[in-house]
């Protein structure tokens, strides 16, 4: 019989992909109304599931203003990061003051186009190398296999939220797995095993076990809290349990901590 989940855990845990919320503060056009998601309640989703660090992702209702997000930050700096919303013209200076305050990375949500466009990403990827950054892609499967040669171009590490995007049924026929897998490989780009309910019906744990076998010290794990892309009610607990129960247990090890360590820069 397999162990339970919680018997193989590791001490230290990172969800790679939250976000925090204030609905006191304008949504930009475009953007969906924000819950009411301050960090206070996310604290007890970290202490029922075991989180010891975070990753801060900047959502698209607050477009370039990161003030919540680095405000939130700098509460735990040790434990906690940020993947901040930047226009890709960003000067140096506001660049270097940003790393310094905790962020490693910058998100590019095309599936909305708001606030950038796929013609930004090279220029995005410039910033990031610039500053020792990662930039993390939110889109359709459909627009990755469209954006491969300036996605394989890129000089710095690639995040694909939300399993790529790729369809659990027929994923490896499917164009854009190709990039995802040669990039997995390389070590080049990683994959966040979140929010499934936002993938085409089917069961995932093939994907998962094919982007484990071409990447397995590039997948990382994220809560999506507080799931923002749906209306319906989310379990935290078992959706962990369903990203990492097609992974031996050195790599669900491996995807709460130390992948998503060396990315963000946790020490030990």
């Amino acid at each position: 019989m397999r162990p339970a989940m919680s018997d193989s855990l590791p001490p230290r845990i990172i969800d790679t992909h939250h976000h925090v919320y204030d609905a006191t503060i304008p949504p930009i056009p475009g953007t969906r109304p924000p819950p009411d998601a301050p960090l206070a309640a996310y604290a007890a989703l970290r202490a029922r599931l075991g989180i010891t660090h975070h990753v801060l992702v900047q959502p698209s209702t607050y477009g370039f203003d990161n003030a919540l997000h680095l405000a939130a930050r700098a509460a735990a700096p040790d434990t906690s990061r940020v993947v901040a919303v930047l226009p890709p013209d960003t000067g140096a200076a506001e660049a270097r003051r940003l790393t310094a305050a905790g962020v490693r990375g910058l998100r590019a949500n095309l599936v909305h186009g708001v606030p950038l466009v796929p013609g930004d990403v090279p220029a995005l990827g410039r910033l990031c190398a610039d500053q020792g950054w990662h930039l993390q892609v939110f889109a359709p499967a459909d627009l990755l296999a469209e954006m491969a040669p300036a996605l394989r171009a890129l000089p710095c590490p690639l995040v694909l939220d939300h399993f790529a995007m790729l369809p659990p049924e027929g994923f490896a026929t499917h164009a854009a797995w190709p990039m995802v897998a040669d990039l997995l490989a390389a070590g080049r780009a990683w994959v966040k095993l979140s929010s499934p309910y936002a993938l085409a019906p089917g069961d995932p744990g093939p994907l998962i076990r094919a982007l484990a076998a071409a990447g397995p010290g590039q997948l990382l794990w994220g809560t999506n809290w507080p799931h923002p892309n749906t209306d319906l009610p989310q379990d935290e607990a078992a959706l962990r349990e369903a990203a990492l129960a097609p992974l031996t247990p050195a790599m669900r090890a491996a995807v709460l901590w130390d992948n998503p360590a060396r990315l963000y820069g946790f020490g030990a």
